[in-house]
C-alpha cells in the first residue's frame, strides 16, 4: 500500500480521494489488532502476513487542547525544532501549490543505528470540521542521499484533527514507514507500535505550550498553512521531483533462475578437457567432485562418472558463475579394475585448485 492513492515516490497535488482514504483507514475496524490502550490513547496494528511492514493506527483524545493548537503544532516548522527531540535538520524545498509542499527532514537514531532522513511531500486540507495532513516520500533534485544518513521512506503518514465532544480535541494518526537499512520487518513493526504512544504524548505536551510560545515569536500570526496569502509565490516544478535514476517498472516479471540447475551438454569435445584447461584459478574458486556409482540393483549398463562443478563466490551475492563439465575423460589412464568397482554410496571431495591439493 502506497501513500493513499499515490504510486510510490509519485509527486502530485493531493485530491479529495487521498484524504478520504486516510479517513477510511481510521474508521475501519476490520483487519486491525488493538495492541495498546492507556490514558485515552489506543494503538492498533494492521493484520498482515508475517515479515511484512504493517500500518500503525493511533486514536487519542485531549480534553485540554484545542484542535487549532494541535493542527498548528503539526505544521509549524519552527516550533518542531523545540518539541521534536529527534530532529536534526529540516529544510523546505518549496510549495507545489498552497496546500502541497516538499521538504527535507533528518532525524537521529539511537546507536548503533545510522541516522535517517526523508524527502517528503506534505498535503493538507482544513474543512472546518476536521483538519487533515498527509505525507509520503518523494524525490527532489536538490536533496540527494547524504553521507551518514540512510534515506528512509514514508509510505503513508497522516493526521486527522477534530473537535472532541464537549471540549478538547480528537486526534487520529496513521503511519506506515520503511526505515530501510538492514532492519527486519518484525523489528520495525514492534518499534513503531511502541513509539506511537510516545509521539502522541509529545504532541499533547507540545500543543498545550504552543499558544504561549507562538505569542512570543516575532511573527505570531504567520501561519501559511491557515492563510494561503502568506504562502510564498514561488512554486517548485513537479519535474524536479522525478527521479532520473529510478528504474522503469518491468513489463513482465522475470522468472527466478537463481535455483535453476545448469544442464551440461555431453559433447566429446568437452570430455577431452582436463582440470588444467580451466586456467589459473584464485583461492575464490573451488571444484566439487561428486562420484555417483549406480546401485547394483539397477541396470548395470547405465554408468555414472564423476561430475565437476566450478563455483566462484562473488561479493555480490546475486551474481554467481557456475561452470560444469563432464569429466569422464579425467578417469582415462586409470585401471579398468577401478572403474568397474561398485560402490553403494556417494561421497564428495573438495579440491583447492589454487593450492593444488585436497582440503
Amino acid at each position: 500500500m502506497g501513500a493513499a492513492g499515490w504510486a510510490r515516490g509519485e509527486a502530485r497535488v493531493a485530491d479529495d480521494s487521498d484524504f478520504e482514504t486516510l479517513k477510511s483507514l481510521l474508521a475501519s475496524d476490520r483487519g486491525w489488532t488493538l495492541e495498546y490502550e492507556r490514558d485515552g490513547v489506543k494503538v492498533w496494528v494492521e493484520d498482515a502476513a508475517h515479515g511484512a511492514l504493517r500500518t500503525v493506527k493511533v486514536v487519542a483524545e485531549f480534553g485540554d487542547v484545542e484542535p487549532d493548537a494541535l493542527y498548528d503544532v503539526l505544521h509549524d516548522p519552527e516550533y518542531r525544532s523545540v518539541w521534536d527531540t529527534h530532529m536534526l535538520a529540516a529544510e523546505d524545498a518549496g510549495h507545489i501549490n498552497v496546500n502541497n509542499d516538499v521538504g527535507y527532514y533528518a532525524m537521529s537514531c539511537p546507536a548503533p543505528l545510522k541516522n535517517r532522513d526523508f524527502v517528503l511531500q506534505r498535503s493538507w486540507l482544513d474543512t472546518g470540521d476536521e483538519k487533515m495532513i498527509l505525507n509520503h516520500s518523494v524525490y527532489h533534485k536538490d536533496f540527494p542521499p547524504r553521507k551518514g544518513f540512510v534515506r528512509a521512506l514514508s509510505l503513508l503518514t497522516g493526521f486527522v484533527v477534530r473537535s472532541r465532544e464537549g471540549v478538547g480535541s480528537w486526534l487520529g494518526y496513521v503511519s506506515r514507514s520503511d526505515p530501510r537499512g538492514a532492519l527486519p520487518a518484525w523489528l520495525v513493526n514492534r518499534v513503531t507500535a511502541q513509539l506511537a504512544p510516545r509521539l502522541v504524548q509529545q504532541l499533547h505536551a507540545a500543543a498545550r505550550r504552543y499558544p504561549g510560545w507562538k505569542a512570543l515569536t516575532d511573527y505570531p500570526y504567520h501561519k501559511p498553512w491557515r492563510h494561503p496569502e502568506q504562502v510564498p509565490p514561488y512554486r517548485i516544478s513537479l519535474d524536479d521531483c522525478v527521479d532520473p535514476d529510478a528504474p522503469p517498472p518491468p513489463e513482465n516479471p522475470k522468472p527466478d533462475t537463481s535455483k535453476t540447475k545448469l544442464d551440461v551438454p555431453q559433447h566429446s569435445e568437452a570430455e577431452s578437457h582436463s582440470i588444467e584447461d580451466l586456467g589459473d584459478l584464485s583461492s575464490e574458486f573451488s571444484v566439487e567432485v561428486e562420484e555417483d556409482v549406480p546401485d547394483p540393483a539397477q541396470d548395470p549398463t547405465k554408468k555414472k562418472g564423476k561430475f565437476y562443478r566450478l563455483v566462484k563466490t562473488m561479493k555480490n551475492r546475486r551474481k554467481s558463475v557456475q561452470v560444469a563439465k563432464s569429466a569422464d575423460s579425467l578417469t582415462e589412464g586409470k585401471s579398468e579394475e577401478k572403474q568397474e568397482k561398485k560402490k553403494t554410496f556417494k561421497f564428495h571431495r573438495r579440491f583447492s585448485l589454487s593450492r593444488g591439493r585436497e582440503d
